[in-house]
């Protein structure tokens, strides 16, 4: 088959870029594949998609000319499949590929109650299920959110995002704290202050390090000076190697407003990291087993998610037992058993 992927700007640093990266590549080597960047805001790919993928930037930033050109480059390539990166751009796929031989799919990377503070995007998100040829999302969960939600919704496919296996030796000297993300508003690392408190009012020889960029690592660096928490809470920027990060860690601890499937969750778990995280609408339930691995907390309850890592802190056989049990549901997540069932979609469309 010859697939194209759409997505909004490869040159970010997200997990939607990483998934791409990674998905486009897996299915190049059986397939011709390309990715259209919508958008090219840096110089260069972060995560890169292997050489066999073709990357190409579109010329304009209007959305009418961009459908139209990549309308142009369907008929030219004679694209049998065009995978939306996304609910968002799925009206740009959908048009694009409209009256052409070509079958669209649209890939959910958030949640279906994930709007972006948009008063458009749910109507985007209505079309795209409406009008695509196949849905898929994150979880179980969000499948249901979807045909309860949506009127002649198309067929939902539940795929989830990968990890790899991987072989880790815990340390449990560890006085590590570990976060990692987008420095976004929705992921509420400003949580981290009032929490980062009350743990190192009692453990100030641990330290908190959160990996990553973005638009209010200026604003957190402030909160986090003004708390007197420099010594202890650090912003190491974009990290080039994580799996360093990770296996230095005692514990990873998530505190989103709202996520898909969160790839740092997978990739905690597959380090044999405990996680501590809110417990919201999508992703980390379908990780974490509460008490077994890791903990879960009410959205947004703060001391309670202190009360958890102090709990993580004190007992070191209960970080070892964790650890241990991050194998649990491991297998769900293998990476070639994702992509069988990308390939089966894709054959039965």
């Amino acid at each position: 088959m010859k697939i194209l992927f759409l997505e909004g700007d490869m040159s970010r640093r997200g997990g939607t870029e990483r998934m791409t990266a990674w998905l486009s590549s897996k299915l190049s080597e059986k397939h011709t594949v390309s990715i259209i960047s919508l958008y090219f805001k840096d110089s260069a790919v972060f995560f890169k998609p292997s050489d066999a993928v073709d990357h190409i930037v579109l010329k304009s930033s209007k959305a009418l000319a961009q459908i139209l050109e990549i309308r142009r480059y369907i008929i030219k390539n004679s694209v049998d499949l065009v995978i939306n990166v996304d609910t968002g751009m799925g009206y740009i796929g959908i048009l694009a590929a409209s009256g052409t031989s070509a079958k669209v799919i649209t890939w959910e990377h958030a949640n279906f109650f994930n709007n972006w503070n948009s008063r458009i995007f749910p109507y985007l998100r209505q079309f795209a299920a409406r009008k695509s040829d196949a849905m898929v999302v994150l979880t179980e969960r969000d499948k249901r959110n979807y045909e309860e939600h949506i009127k002649n919704c198309t067929p939902v496919t539940v795929i989830p995002n990968p990890a790899k296996k991987m072989s880790y030796n815990y340390d449990t000297a560890s006085k590590i704290i570990l976060s990692a993300g987008l420095l976004g508003k929705i992921k509420r690392f400003d949580m981290i202050v009032p929490i980062g408190k009350a743990v190192f009012s009692k453990y100030s020889d641990w330290k908190w390090l959160i990996c990553g960029d973005g638009p209010e690592r200026e604003n957190l660096e402030v909160a986090v000076k003004e708390a007197g928490l420099q010594n202890h809470i650090q912003f190491c920027g974009s990290v080039s190697d994580m799996d360093a990060q990770y296996a230095a860690a005692a514990m990873y601890v998530l505190t989103s407003e709202m996520e898909g499937l969160p790839m740092v969750l997978l990739e905690a778990k597959s380090h044999g990291l405990p996680i501590v995280s809110f417990d919201i609408e999508t992703g980390p339930s379908d990780i974490v087993r509460d008490s077994v691995n890791g903990y879960l907390v009410e959205s947004g309850d703060t001391d309670a998610m202190a009360e958890r890592i102090c709990q993580l802190i004190e007992d070191e056989a209960l970080r070892l037992k964790f650890s241990e049990n991050t194998a649990l549901d491991m297998d769900k997540f293998e990476e070639e058993r994702i992509v069988e069932v990308w390939e089966q979609l894709t054959r039965n469309l």
